[in-house]
């Protein structure tokens, strides 16, 4: 079976629900799943990872009901988030390991994107 950038668009939104909904429902196990003590995490913690969740199974839910608008934004946060995770690992506010684990992930679903994108035609331009 040959991987179709169809496959690639259910893999990312797979990975990006999932995600969500893990912050959502188990949040505690997604933290210690990407290296963050239970005891380390606070308020502000669980109230930014709530934040992440929701983002998450909002564009998720819309992309996986066809919204091609809530497709391409998977993508293009997971560049913005690409810029937070790094300097998280640069400032060290985060463990080390979670912020490479989380650009690692957001990595692939880029990955993904780019290869979904790739059999799209161009966009025209209006005049």
């Amino acid at each position: 079976m040959t991987w179709t950038p169809r496959h690639s668009q259910r893999a990312m939104i797979g990975i990006g629900g999932t995600v969500g909904l893990a912050a959502a429902a188990a949040p505690s196990l997604l933290q210690r799943s990407f290296g963050i003590a239970a005891e380390e995490v606070t308020g502000a913690n669980r109230l930014g990872w709530r934040l992440f969740a929701t983002r998450n199974l909002y564009l998720s839910a819309r992309a996986a009901t066809g919204d091609q608008a809530a497709v391409a934004a998977i993508g293009h946060l997971q560049a913005l988030d690409q810029v937070v995770f790094w300097c998280a690992f640069a400032r060290r506010s985060v463990p080390r390991r979670t912020a490479l684990l989380a650009a690692l992930t957001s990595a692939v679903i880029i990955g993904l994107d780019t290869h979904r994108r790739h059999d799209q035609p161009p966009a025209e331009v209006s005049s």
